[in-house]
């Protein structure tokens, strides 16, 4: 996933496309009566989905759309605003939803309130799809007791979907929610200042950023360069996750707050494994999730934390900074069949920063650990802000750079001057490259252990080519 997580844009998205794939148009001023042409284009999304083939693009303008009907209800429960069905070809040629480039499409779904539904704005319900530029704000909640609004759902178990630099705030559901799905890129979007004031006495519990609680069947979730701000629940939440998932250059800011800062529900920034701590009904194999090059700062809870989980994770080069209750939290269930809080195991922690806060770390078994270059273990490393370069709070939820990537940032970032620095702590320094080794070519591979890089284990004369991960090498099998 390398090479898309860092290089996929809409134009080489486009480029890769079937040169017999159509494109069509959308507009605030169009009509549905049009022929979706550039010069006369659709009114509405479902309208223009309906026209579309196999592999086609949609090309929103921008402006602002104001959205008073959904399409239809799923799982009985679910209220779609935009039922998405129309599945592309292949990796190369996806079904496209795309904000015009050098415009900004903005969703309103806050005329959307349907009594005793839950609300999806983009149900996903297709595979190969790629939406990408545009905004959705003002998704409701009406149901008073326990329930959520999703902006984003992937619950079908659908597969080869990317979302690329959308940006879903002011609304009172969760960003991104998958519970069954696989193959899933979302790729530099943001989600802040959502808060559900209706559902359980207005706590706003189910509000997170982005959430993965997907089956153990699925696989290769990755969120890469997202930011979560300003929701009232996590920024990032991998409760009753059965695969591994990884978070990598993501940023969580302020998360246990609604966006006028009052302290709202959990508040941690990334939630990373556990089932609820409870008794479950058999032994489980257990996902390895990977949290790399990610910032943590000010959320309400922790920065960093295991959610009693069953297993360990990979916490490589994060920075965690002035989160209220402590900066890295490991706390581990102690089996499937004993509910009870035991100091995290199975952890791998290397290169990470922890500066004020609560507490630098809590409930980590350091005999049961890999701690390598930590500020606060194996030895706690003495530091200052003078140590850092800057501390502008703004740069974490800027805005992003013309391709949808992050803002230049050097948020607690280390001074060359700093003792620190040499050792390559936090996450400035890529953890691939500190960890990695370069890349060789084989062309007949060995039979014995072999991982994809979601550290799960492959079949390796099965697989198809790419990189694996072999006798702790970086591998490319042709």
């Amino acid at each position: 996933m390398k090479h898309v997580l860092l290089g996929i844009t809409v134009f080489l998205f486009l480029s890769a496309a079937s040169a017999s794939a159509r494109s069509w148009y959308m507009a605030t001023d169009g009509s549905d009566s049009n022929a979706g042409t550039f010069e006369a284009p659709f009114a509405t999304l479902p309208y223009a989905q309906n026209k579309m083939s196999s592999g086609d693009t949609l090309w929103i303008r921008g402006g602002t759309y104001a959205i008073t009907s959904y399409m239809n209800v799923q799982e009985n429960i679910y209220a779609c605003i935009f039922d998405i069905t129309k599945s592309g070809k292949s990796d190369t040629q996806r079904t496209a939803f795309i904000g015009y480039p050098g415009e900004r499409p903005v969703f309103d779904l806050s005329n959307v309130n349907p009594t005793g539904y839950r609300v999806s704005g983009f149900y996903l319900h297709a595979n190969y799809l790629y939406l990408a530029n545009f905004d959705v704000i003002g998704i409701k909640v009406n149901i008073t007791t326990h329930t959520q609004s999703e902006n984003v759902s992937i619950r079908r178990g659908n597969s080869y979907i990317t979302l690329d630099n959308l940006a879903i705030h002011d609304g009172m559901g969760i960003g991104v929610y998958m519970t069954k799905a696989s193959h899933v890129l979302v790729k530099n979007c943001d989600a802040y200042n959502n808060y559900d004031p209706v559902s359980e006495d207005g706590i706003g519990g189910n509000n997170d950023g982005f959430g993965a609680h997907v089956r153990a069947t699925d696989t290769d979730i990755v969120f890469y360069g997202c930011r979560a701000w300003n929701n009232s629940d996590d920024g990032y939440d991998l409760i009753n996750c059965y695969a591994p998932v990884t978070f990598d250059h993501c940023i969580a800011y302020r998360n246990g707050y609604d966006a006028e800062n009052n302290k709202r529900r959990d508040g941690n920034g990334f939630k990373a494994g556990g089932y609820g701590k409870q008794v479950l009904g058999a032994a489980i194999n257990c996902p390895r999730h990977t949290i790399k090059n990610c910032i943590a700062a000010y959320n309400k809870a922790n920065g960093f934390y295991a959610n009693h989980h069953l297993g360990g994770n990979d916490w490589l080069n994060n920075t965690s900074v002035y989160n209220s209750a402590a900066n890295y939290c490991m706390v581990n269930q102690q089996s499937w069949d004993v509910a009870n809080d035991v100091d995290g195991y199975g952890h791998v922690l290397k290169n990470n920063l922890a500066f004020n806060g609560g507490a630098a770390y809590r409930q980590i078994n350091t005999n049961q650990c890999t701690l390598e270059n930590n500020t606060f273990l194996p030895t706690t490393m003495s530091m200052t802000i003078n140590d850092f370069v800057n501390r502008s709070v703004p740069q974490l939820y800027g805005a992003r750079q013309a391709d949808g990537s992050l803002p230049e940032i050097n948020y607690f970032s280390l001074k060359e001057s700093s003792p620190l620095y040499a050792l390559q702590i936090g996450y400035q320094f890529d953890a691939d490259e500190i960890m990695g080794i370069p890349s060789v070519a084989v062309e007949e591979p060995s039979d014995d252990v072999w991982y994809n890089l979601m550290g799960q284990r492959v079949d390796i004369k099965a697989s198809k080519p790419g990189i694996y991960i072999h006798n702790g090498k970086k591998i490319l099998v042709k």
